[in-house]
């Protein structure tokens, strides 16, 4: 079974699965306690700092089942949203959301089936880094292929080089199996790797989100306190992008495509 195989399956037979009003991937990786609710809200939105008012199209690559309601957002100005994914049952969910503002194609990021210069904007969010390391770079060129000179693509992915990650594979060093193994394959680059894409575009990384869901539902409470300690933590994020970027889990990938418009 390929790296692409396992992550379809995942998602068609468990991920996409909703029999307790959430998905069971949101579940698994989202913090959905009362106290978080404002701080992942915001965190989700700002991917609209960084998109076009509006547009004829924007391809949402990996787009899942657009499952939260932020997410919608995105394509608010866009004549129409094109959700790429490997299962047919997140476009299915996707189509229910968006319906005749959507389109809905399955098919790999490593092939997009569309002309050069297709799309006024892109997004993919939490994909790229489940793709095989070996073909992650053939994905997010694919992704600027399609883009028109000038537009921009939003990549949310993960950090290795944070201090508490590192510190995650130093005590679990000599364990079996991956130390990021979980239920699909998932594998971040350093962040210095997006840099081979100044060849085609601009890249500028940028805070996404501090902590991922363990993290934060160990550390914070779900109560008053934790609600003033999310608000502490969108603030530090906002007021030192630079330090939160690479102490975060989560970073903003931003490639602006070069070329005229």
């Amino acid at each position: 079974m390929t790296i692409e195989d396992q992550v379809s399956d995942f998602y068609e037979k468990t991920g996409w699965q909703d029999d307790s009003g959430e998905y069971a991937d949101a579940q698994l990786w989202e913090d959905l306690r009362p106290a978080a609710a404002a701080y992942v809200s915001a965190c989700r939105r700002k991917v609209l700092d960084f998109l076009p008012a509006s547009g004829e199209r924007i391809l949402d690559a990996g787009s899942g089942p657009i499952q939260y309601p932020e997410y919608v957002e995105y394509s608010a100005g866009f004549a129409k949203r094109v959700c790429v994914d490997l299962s047919q049952r997140a476009l299915d969910e996707a189509r229910d959301k968006l319906g005749d503002r959507g389109e809905y194609v399955r098919a790999s990021l490593l092939d997009l089936p569309f002309p050069d210069g297709h799309f006024d904007a892109a997004v993919s969010l939490h994909t790229i880094y489940h793709v095989d390391r070996e073909r992650q770079e053939d994905a997010v060129r694919e992704l600027l292929r399609v883009l028109k000179p000038g537009a921009r693509a939003v990549v949310v992915y993960a950090n290795p080089d944070r201090l508490a990650a590192r510190l995650m594979r130093l005590a679990r060093r000599g364990r079996r199996g991956s130390p990021d193994a979980g239920p699909i394959y998932f594998f971040a680059h350093p962040l210095s790797w997006w840099r081979r894409f100044s060849d085609e575009a601009a890249v500028e990384i940028v805070p996404w989100r501090s902590l991922n869901a363990n993290e934060s539902r160990r550390l914070i409470p779900d109560n008053a306190l934790g609600a003033r300690m999310f608000r502490a933590l969108l603030a530090f994020e906002n007021a030192f992008p630079r330090a939160a970027t690479w102490s975060g889990c989560y970073p903003m990938v931003v490639l602006t495509k070069r070329g005229r418009p």
